[in-house]
């Protein structure tokens, strides 16, 4: 019963940026305003995939709570922490700076332009189609790009899609991730006001609007402030039960006040008609980080209730704190939940004071009882939260002094000398490596790079988790690092091949150890980032074991990279070679000043304008993490001291870990989302699927004296997708001067893309190694079906092979689907497994039908499975009927025998199997012996123990072989009564950990096992 019920249960489930910037000068280059998702909605896009990749450099780092079991759909409750630098204006830290809970699911988007439902999900294009002389200013209320959404279902999966109208003027959708989800909205003319998510396994997610950006006081300077920025779970509906989770926000944090922060710019200007005219002038823009966000208060399903308490009891709170969860069945309290918290302030003199940071201290899970208890506690590496700056990629730095754009040096066709005192950008003497006879200057007058990155004590991050038994886990955490087209005193370096190493923001894991309470080292994982040093520099004998620590950063902090342009197109030379240097081809060459007058020959006209700002440089971060690594080394230590290498004589092993991060570009291997130009717009393709793909694994044995191969793995990957279309405002011509009369306002835009693809694995070969060398090898090849989903795979192992392949719902295009086919695909139920068949002609294929239950609903469930053998099907097993909740009431095997399956606890667990027996003589039983229906005895909340034991009694079940269950509601069971009559008993303790399994013999207790649990604080 057990396999056969793993079987089918096994088979159920496996069936189902830039902010608008504002200044007081007119002449700023048009850009297209944008609102980003709330901080939120970031942090529940933080824990989208559960599985942690080493390429981040973030370790998996969680607290277990409880798990969520829902007629067979599972969800881990838990707290999970990231190692994330803090940002201006976050506020999001309900359960303490970094820690978020594992259910949090939302969509979110960043409006581009304006919200898409505002022009019904369809680009201004048409507004283009005008002569520019009819209307000489650029429109600043377009839609030319569509907003990106952003998908964090709770199993832990996200994806990415667009809303847009076909040519037909029919909505559709662009998904990335090739995902065959449904998705659906509800709207006003001003607002989508909800989503309904229907996953490949016909899953139902409904979400309500929930976070906005802040609309009052102090933020002038928002658009669109009641527009939805991200819309939060409500409910999960499973295709096989009428009962929903559901998801209750009943509390709202809103920020009292409109914080912005300021950045400086610099913006050049030099033109030539009938004399030349320069001039430099600078300014400082904003940025609004501010929102109102929804909290979780409940999750409800069935019985069980989850309730979340906050510190502030009011329903709107600037700010809030988790304070407690109960979990309870109807009115019994199984567990309790305490946060302990301690609020510190947040000083930062980029948005001023009055700000808060929460940081979670310990969590205590308690018992039934209310006294039995597990603490685990945290520890930091900084204690407060003090910040003067802000470095390049946005996070909040300690370096005061920001005067200036940042500690970048370029080179400009005039003399910013003159006439420009008081500025911070100042001339800068050139160097041996300088060959551009243009003026060179330097954006701050600050002497250092104030936009280096904070470290991991400034941020407070998580330094020790401490478990409840004393034992704790040590993270050491670092920032991370990258090769630099920028050198130490702010200069371009125009050789790849002479990039320096730098420092990112964000955080990479150094050291994890594990220690027992007694304090001994029971484990140590150092991480390693880079090929190593001989590996890089091929010299002998130097850097086996010490790596370079660098990746490749998805955008280099250059000089090229902080800059916006426009330039008439007859401007004397290229103005990104101008800025970076390099003579007229672009290369590292001396040449003649292009820019010299002779007013006697000179008889070109030309203009351009040059702007350089840090929000510039973060328009092109896009949000992305700010390094990625090709190589990852982890090396399992045998020895604990501080400066222990990571030489074989003190190591196991290591594993190694390589990337498919590198493509060819126009000049160079480069990252795949290298930036590139669109017209004169600087912009980078993303392809967020081709992040985090191991191309190979290699696992080394430590010898004592070297690293010994013993495995290797290697992967190959095929990705594609589908490009999504924008524009963006990048006028040719230069400045509005050198527009030429009648020309079109599409001619000044220049058109952008996002490509929302897929990876699939295509082939994994794995080596294992003996010894002496010598190797064995297994390779597998992958197939896929419509929705990438797996159809086929074909393993080797030496002279072996074998394939399998598995057929899934899908529309027949040659004939009629069948009904039932076809009801599943309505409800897109496409990840069911209806045939599966192995190469030696064994395998499964199972039949569905629309089976009508108590309740008077149809659900779509296996009803018949059969055996492949020898190229024929033979009936294993026959589902005659179901519960309301999709639990299998009667079957029949294939040798004729009924079995009948009782369930209760408000249809939650099996009661009772009861072999021998059709439904009609069990409905006899109970209703003699319960007073009840089956139906009615599976909607009870507990069932009459002493009379369900009875039931093997009664004459309808004479000749049947009766088993009984009982439990304990989200603990566990609590007995097993046999066909015989034996009963074995389990006892818990007030925190559902298994205590005792014992029996009785006539009135003696005899015990089976005993648990015993020892904590430290117990």
């Amino acid at each position: 019963m057990k396999r056969y019920l793993r079987l089918l249960t096994s088979f159920l489930l496996a069936g189902y940026m830039s902010m608008p910037m504002v200044c007081a000068q007119e002449d700023l280059p048009y850009q297209v305003p944008s609102v980003p998702t709330s901080p939120q909605a970031e942090a529940f896009k933080r824990y989208g995939d559960v599985a942690v990749n080493p390429g981040t450099g973030v370790p998996d780092i969680s607290i277990p709570l409880f798990e969520i079991n829902h007629h067979g759909y599972r969800l881990p409750l838990a707290l999970r922490y990231s190692p994330s630098p803090v940002s201006p204006g976050y506020n999001y830290d309900v359960f303490g700076r970094g820690w978020a809970l594992s259910v949090s699911s939302c969509i979110s988007r960043s409006i581009e332009g304006m919200p898409d439902e505002r022009t019904d999900f369809e680009l201004d294009t048409e507004r283009l189609d005008v002569s520019y002389s009819v209307s000489p200013n650029i429109p600043d209320n377009l839609n030319l790009k569509y907003d990106l959404f952003t998908a964090v279902l709770p199993d832990g999966s996200s994806f990415e899609f667009v809303i847009m109208k076909n040519y037909q003027g029919k909505i559709q959708y662009v998904i990335s991730d090739s995902r065959k989800v449904k998705i659906s909205y509800t709207s006003t003319t001003h607002n989508i006001t909800a989503f309904k998510v229907i996953d490949e396994q016909g899953i139902e997610y409904d979400f309500a609007g929930a976070d906005t950006s802040f609309s009052g006081t102090g933020a002038a300077i928002t658009p669109y402030g009641t527009a939805y920025v991200s819309w939060q779970l409500t409910s999960i509906r499973l295709p096989h039960s009428q009962e929903p989770i559901t998801f209750s926000y009943g509390k709202t944090i809103k920020a009292d006040f409109g914080r912005s922060q300021q950045e400086y710019v610099a913006r050049f200007h030099h033109s030539y008609r009938n004399s030349e005219k320069f001039d430099l002038r600078t300014y400082t823009l904003a940025r609004q980080y501010a929102y109102q966000m929804k909290l979780l208060t409940a999750i409800t399903y069935g019985d069980t209730s989850i309730l979340i308490d906050y510190t502030d009891s009011e329903n709107t709170a600037t700010y809030n704190y988790a304070d407690c969860i109960r979990i309870l069945d109807g009115d019994t309290l199984v567990r309790e939940i305490n946060f302990t918290q301690h609020q510190s302030g947040l000083h930062s003199s980029v948005l001023g004071s009055g700000l808060k940071c929460s940081t979670l201290d310990s969590v205590t899970l308690t018992g039934s009882d209310g006294n039995t208890s597990e603490v685990y506690g945290c520890e930091y590496a900084g204690a407060s939260f003090s910040f003067s700056g802000t470095d390049h990629w946005g996070y909040l730095n300690t370096n005061s002094r920001q005067t200036g754009v940042a500690n970048l040096n370029l080179f400009m066709g005039f003399d910013v000398s003159q006439g420009f005192g008081g500025s911070f950008v100042k001339d800068v003497a050139k160097d041996a490596n300088d060959v551009s006879p243009l003026d060179k200057v330097k954006l701050t007058n600050a002497p250092f790079n104030f936009r280096a990155p904070a470290n991991a004590t400034s941020h407070c991050l998580l330094k020790r988790l401490i478990y409840p038994t004393g034992g704790y886990t040590e993270f050491t955490f670092e920032n991370h690092e990258f090769l630099s087209q920028t050198d130490a005193s702010g200069n371009y370096i125009a050789d790849r091949k002479r990039r320096v190493k730098a420092t990112a923001a964000g955080f990479r894991i150094r050291e994890i150890a594990d220690y027992t309470a007694e304090g001994i080292c029971s484990g140590r994982r150092i991480y390693c980032y880079g090929p190593t040093q001989y590996e890089s520099m091929g010299m002998e004998g130097i850097g086996y074991y010490t790596h370079t620590g660098t990746g490749e950063p998805t955008i280099d902090p250059n000089i090229e990279n902080y800059m916006s342009f426009e330039a008439s197109r007859n401007v004397p030379m290229y103005i990104p070679y101008m800025v970076k240097g390099l003579d007229p081809r672009g290369k590292h060459d001396s040449f003649d000043n292009v820019f010299t007058i002779d007013n006697d020959n000179y008889a070109s006209q030309w203009e351009y304008y040059c702007t350089f700002c840090a929000f510039n440089f973060r328009r092109l971060l896009d949000g992305r993490q700010s390094v990625v690594y090709p190589e990852v080394t982890v090396y399992y230590m045998k020895e604990t001291g501080a400066n222990v290498d990571c030489s074989p004589a003190h190591c196991d092993g290591k594993t190694v870990y390589k990337y498919d991060i590198y493509e060819p570009g126009p000049q160079d291997t480069l990252f795949f989302e290298y930036p590139q130009y669109f017209g004169q717009l600087l912009y980078y393709v993303p392809q967020p699927f081709r992040y985090n793909l191991l191309k190979e694994q290699l696992d080394y044995r430590s010898s004592g004296q070297e690293y010994r191969l013993v495995r290797s793995e290697k992967r190959n990957w095929f990705y594609s997708g589908t490009s999504v279309t924008g524009y963006d405002y990048c006028n040719p011509y230069g400045t509005t001067q050198y527009i030429p009369a009648n020309t079109f306002l599409r001619s000044l835009f220049t058109t952008t893309r996002k490509n929302l693809g897929y990876a699939t694995l295509n082939y994994k070969e794995v080596k294992t190694y003996d010894d002496l060398g010598s190797s064995f090898q297994e390779s597998e090849s992958y197939g896929y079906a419509y929705g990438n989903v797996l159809s086929s795979k074909i393993r080797t192992a030496g002279s072996l092979r074998r394939e399998w392949t598995w057929i899934r719902p899908k529309a027949t295009s040659s004939e009629t689907t069948d009904t039932i086919i076809q009801k599943m695909l309505d409800k897109n139920m496409l990840s069911p497994i209806l045939e599966e068949e192995c190469s030696n002609n064994c395998g499964y294929r199972y039949d569905y039908e629309e089976f009508s239950v108590d309740d008077g609903s149809k659900l779509l469930l296996p009803f018949r499975i059969y055996e492949t053998s020898g190229g024929s099907d033979y009936l294993h097993t026959e589902i005659l009927s179901y519960t309301s909740n999709g639990n299998p009431l009667e079957t029949v095997a294939k040798n004729g025998l009924h079995t009948v399956y009782l369930w209760s606890y408000g249809d939650r667990y099996l009661i009772g199997e009861i072999k021998n027996a059709t439904l009609s003589d069990v409905e006899t039983a109970v209703s003699s012996v319960l007073g009840m229906s089956v139906n009615d005895l599976s909607k009870m909340s507990a069932p009459d123990i002493t009379k369900l034991k009875s039931l093997r009694n009664h004459s309808a079940l004479s000749d049947t072989q009766v088993s009984v269950f009982t439990y304990k509601p989200l603990v566990g069971v609590t007995s097993v009564t046999d066909p015989s009559g034996k009963t074995i008993y389990y006892d818990y303790d007030p925190l559902g950990r298994l205590k005792e399994s014992y029996y009785y013999e006539g009135n003696t207790k005899c015990s089976l096992q005993e648990y015993e649990y020892h904590y430290a604080n117990q």
